[in-house]
C-alpha cells in the first residue's frame, strides 16, 4: 500500500505542475497560447508573399495570435532588436540581425514575459563567401594582404593552392586580412565559412597568360621598349620603370629611342611573338592585370593602348584609329598625390574599360572622351604604356613600377 501511495504521489506531481504552468501561461497570454501562423514581407501589396527565409538585415512580419507578450526574438543564436510599437497580438515587425550567426538552428525563437518560448522554422539566408579581389596577388610569404568581397563571416578558413592554410588576421563582412603562409603555391584560394565554400577567380602569384615580365618576356623590338630595372624594389627580377616630371611645355615623348622613361611599347611581331590576339577570349570576360608599385604620382594619366600584332609605329598612341584606350590615374579619385605605401599592388582593368579616345582642346590640353568606335579584337596583338600629362600636371613628378602584365578571366 505504501508503494502504491508513493506511485500515486509521483504521478500527481507533474500533473499539478503542468496545470500550474498552463494557468500561468494563460494568464500572461490572455486569449490563448501564442501561435505563429507564417512570416511574410512587409509590403502590403505583396502581403501574400510568405517567407521561409530572409537575408541579413531584412524587415519581416511575423503573423500569428497572442504575440503581444513577446520580450525577445532570436534568429539562430542572435537576438534581434524589438521595437515595442511594432509588437501586437497578431503581428510583429522586426529586422533580422545584420551579423551572421555562429550557431545555425534555422529557426525563430520568441521568448515571452512569462518565460515560455515559441519556435518557428525559418532560415536566415546567407551566401557562401564571394571573394572579388586580392590587393596584392604577389604578396610575399609572411606578409599580410587584404581580400575584398562579401559574406566573410567567422568561423572561416582560407587555404592556398598546395594546402597551406592562412592565418585570418581581421574579418568583417566585406574585408578579410590574411597572412601568406609558408608553402602557399601559385593558384586560386579556397575560402570556407559555415555557409559554404568558394574558390577565388583570382590566383595567388598568378602565372596565367603573362606576356610581359621584363625578363624573358620583354618589350624589345619596338622603338621605345622602356627602362627595365632590377634593384631592391624588384618583385621578381626586372620590372618596367616609368618616371619623370611633367612641365607645362614638356613633350609627350622624351628620351632617345630605346631609352624612354615615359613610355613602353610592346610590338608582338617585332618581339618575335606568335601572331594573334593577346586576349584569349571574348573581351567582356577578361581583364588586363599587372603588379604596380607607386612611389609618387599626381596629375598625369597612364594611357594603355592595344595595337595590331604587326604594329610598326606608334599610331596607337597618337591616334584613336586602331582601338579605344584605357586610362588609369588613381590620384584623381584620391584628390591628390598617391603612393602604394611601399608595397606592390595588383591593378585590374576590365577590357570593357578600353573605351576612351584621346584628343586636345582649344588650349592644347589633353582630354578623354568615350569613343564612338567599337573595340577591335583584330588590333590586340601589341600593347603600349604611355604616361601623358594633364592640364594640372605642371611640375608634377611621377615614378611607377610595373611587372607581370597579363590578361586573365574575370
Amino acid at each position: 500500500m505504501k508503494i502504491l501511495d508513493r506511485k500515486i504521489f509521483t504521478f500527481l506531481i507533474p500533473v499539478i505542475l503542468l496545470g500550474l504552468m498552463t494557468v500561468t501561461s494563460c494568464e500572461d497570454n490572455e486569449g490563448g497560447e501564442p501561435v505563429i501562423h507564417y512570416v511574410r514581407v512587409t509590403n502590403p501589396e505583396s502581403s501574400d508573399s510568405l517567407l521561409v527565409g530572409a537575408f541579413l538585415g531584412d524587415l519581416v512580419a511575423i503573423m500569428g495570435e497572442n504575440l503581444g507578450g513577446t520580450r525577445e526574438i532570436w534568429f539562430n543564436d542572435l537576438e534581434a532588436v524589438i521595437i515595442p510599437t511594432y509588437v501586437t497580438n497578431t503581428s510583429i515587425l522586426v529586422n533580422l540581425p545584420s551579423r551572421a550567426p555562429s550557431e545555425v538552428t534555422n529557426d525563430i525563437r520568441l521568448v515571452f514575459a512569462n518565460g515560455s518560448v515559441l519556435t518557428h522554422e525559418f532560415v536566415v539566408e546567407i551566401s557562401e563567401p564571394l571573394p572579388v579581389a586580392m590587393i596584392s596577388e604577389y604578396a610575399p610569404v609572411g606578409s599580410t594582404t587584404v581580400i575584398t568581397g562579401d559574406f566573410f563571416f567567422e568561423p572561416m578558413s582560407v587555404t592556398f593552392t598546395g594546402g597551406a592554410e592562412a592565418v585570418v588576421e581581421v574579418v568583417d563582412q566585406k574585408t578579410l586580412e590574411v597572412t601568406i603562409p609558408e608553402g602557399a603555391a601559385s593558384g586560386p584560394l579556397t575560402i570556407q565559412t559555415n555557409f559554404g565554400t568558394s574558390e577565388t577567380s583570382f590566383h595567388y602569384r598568378d602565372q596565367r597568360n603573362i606576356f610581359l615580365n621584363y625578363d624573358d618576356l620583354n618589350a624589345d623590338g619596338s622603338w621605345r621598349p622602356g627602362l627595365y630595372v632590377t634593384d631592391d624594389h624588384s618583385l621578381d627580377g626586372n620590372y618596367l620603370k616609368l618616371s619623370g616630371t611633367y612641365s607645362a611645355d614638356a613633350p609627350r615623348e622624351e628620351g632617345p629611342l630605346g631609352d624612354n622613361h615615359y613610355e613602353s611599347q610592346f610590338w608582338g611581331q617585332g618581339n618575335g611573338r606568335p601572331e594573334g590576339s593577346l586576349i584569349p577570349g571574348e573581351p567582356e570576360n577578361y581583364a588586363l592585370k599587372f603588379e604596380a608599385k607607386i612611389i609618387t604620382w599626381n596629375a598625369s594619366y597612364l594611357n594603355i593602348c592595344f595595337a595590331p600584332w604587326n604594329n610598326g609605329g606608334n599610331s596607337e598612341i597618337w591616334s584613336n584609329d586602331l582601338n579605344p584606350r584605357a586610362v588609369w590615374g588613381p590620384w584623381e579619385s584620391a584628390g591628390g598625390a598617391v603612393d602604394s605605401g611601399g608595397e606592390w599592388v595588383t591593378v585590374t582593368i576590365p577590357i570593357t574599360e578600353f573605351k576612351y579616345d584621346m584628343s586636345t582642346n582649344a588650349s592644347g590640353d589633353v582630354v578623354y572622351t568615350e569613343s564612338a568606335n567599337k573595340f577591335n579584337m583584330d588590333n590586340t596583338g601589341s600593347l603600349s604604356f604611355w604616361m601623358l600629362g594633364a592640364p594640372s600636371a605642371d611640375n608634377s613628378p611621377f615614378e611607377i613600377y610595373i611587372d607581370n602584365v597579363r590578361i586573365v578571366e574575370l
